[in-house]
């Protein structure tokens, strides 16, 4: 019997997925190189074909018929070091049903996590690039002797597809989130994190500019305000002065969108500008300037306009670009984290919460 198959539609109204998550669980390869991995796998009846080279990446193949139950399976390597294994990656193909609204699939997202999480307990890490991801770290208290249990990470694409990777343990934030991918973030316990930034730092990139940080803002609001629905969780991101925590402008997303304030003119009246705050689309109704873009999630030229006008009340706040920094959380599911934005260039400086 044939047990390579494609999933389409509501594919966890059966035990499949939870099926392969547990075969996954097993696998305990005694190193990482192509050997051990595929030993392994081996043992699971899964068989390879032979490499490919794509780019500066060596991927092996699963046989359809004798690899994984659920999807398509790879192993992936440098050309570099192609004995090396990087990651091994299930493609779980999961085509939405015409016409089905974001709602619909959220709902088949969220479902996966909670199936991972039922098997795994909650994740040590949530993420975004090009989707939400979430990553599950394991410890063993039993024999010493063994291998370290290896990472699983669960991958939500923009595309529609989800992918299931198995990846040696310990891996970091930019091994798990593509670091050539730019408006990545990361949520996770501080622990996890770079440390912040004195509150005295200045540590952006020589040559910096506010233009390129406008740019970057921007992409970071596309990937949290695409992930932050089907977690379902919230961002609340703040942006000023290191050296002045009344100087700063702060966004949040909500619902399906997304909320900026230029909350430094409450202590900083004089600085703005009511009549050109009001051109730019800011409202004041609520005594404080705030600006709401309902479909952000769904049109991402929203972010690209929220990142320009929270980056000009910045400037006019009287914000220096080598004093500006971020902090921010996201919370959902019953958890909080702090956020990390590894492409954004700016310092994270960790304030007050008196501030």
């Amino acid at each position: 019997m044939e047990t390579h198959t494609i999933p389409r539609g509501h594919w966890f109204d059966d035990d499949d997925f939870r099926t392969l998550v547990k075969q996954v669980m097993g696998l305990r390869p005694r190193s990482w190189s192509l050997a051990e991995v595929e030993r392994a796998t081996a043992a699971l009846g899964w068989e390879l074909r032979e490499p490919r080279t794509v780019g500066h990446r060596v991927w092996r193949r699963f046989a359809p018929r004798t690899g994984p139950s659920y999807g398509y399976g790879l192993l992936e390597s440098d050309v570099s070091d192609p004995e090396r294994i990087r990651r091994l990656n299930l493609s779980l193909i999961d085509l939405p049903d015409e016409g089905e609204d974001d709602v619909a699939v959220a709902d088949r997202i969220r479902a996966a996590w909670w199936v991972m999480e039922d098997e795994l307990g909650p994740p040590a890490m949530w993420g975004g690039y090009s989707g939400p991801w979430m990553l599950w770290r394991r410890t063993d208290v039993g024999d010493p002797r063994l291998a370290a249990l290896p990472d699983l990470l669960l991958h939500a694409h923009d595309d529609g597809r989800m992918s299931l990777d198995l990846l040696p343990p310990g891996s970091d934030a930019d091994a798990v989130g593509q670091a050539s991918v730019r408006g990545r973030w990361y949520a996770t316990e501080p622990s996890d994190l770079p440390p912040a930034s004195a509150p005295t730092a200045t540590a952006l990139p020589p040559g910096t500019t506010w233009e390129d940080v406008e740019k970057r803002l921007a992409q970071a609001l596309r990937t949290l305000g695409r992930g932050m629905p089907f977690l379902p969780g919230r961002f609340i991101l703040h942006l000023g002065a290191a050296g002045d925590p009344q100087r700063f402008v702060q966004c949040w997303s909500q619902d399906l969108g997304l909320v900026i304030e230029a909350t430094g003119f409450l202590h900083h009246p004089d600085a703005a500008n009511p009549a050109q705050l009001t051109r730019d689309g800011w409202d004041f109704s609520l005594s404080i300037w705030q600006r709401r873009f309902p479909d952000a999630m769904k049109d991402y030229e929203h972010a690209t306009i929220a990142a320009r006008l929270l980056i000009g009340e910045l400037r006019h706040i009287g914000v220096e670009l080598a004093d500006l920094s971020y902090d921010g959380t996201i919370s959902g599911r019953g958890r909080g984290f702090h956020l990390e934005l590894p492409d954004l260039l700016v310092p994270r400086v960790h304030q007050p919460a008196s501030a």
